[in-house]
């Protein structure tokens, strides 16, 4: 999945949710972004001020912007393509 993928499929979603990441059978947080080449690398282990603060989809969009539609979402964990999403509760689970 791209970026411009995600906007187009996340536009009628609420702002506020946040972003996580399937790992094993667990979910974790998204808490920081990294840019790699032509890749954006979603990232649950980076320690905040408030411990794990996760990301929401506002402060996602807000953060990369800049960025070109073409960039492919991947997860930190052996940098795997991310294929898409669903909503869990009140949070959007990447996979």
């Amino acid at each position: 999945m791209n970026l411009d993928e995600f906007y187009r499929a996340s536009n009628t979603l609420n702002p506020k949710l946040t972003l996580l990441i399937a790992e094993g059978k667990h979910y974790v947080p998204v808490n920081q972004l990294t840019i790699d080449g032509q890749s954006l690398i979603l990232n649950a282990s980076s320690q905040s001020r408030r411990q794990f603060a996760t990301i929401t989809l506002d402060q996602f969009i807000t953060r990369t912007s800049h960025l070109s539609p073409k960039t492919n979402l991947r997860t930190a964990i052996n940098h795997q393509l991310v294929f898409g999403f669903r909503i869990v509760n009140k949070s959007i689970v990447f996979y």
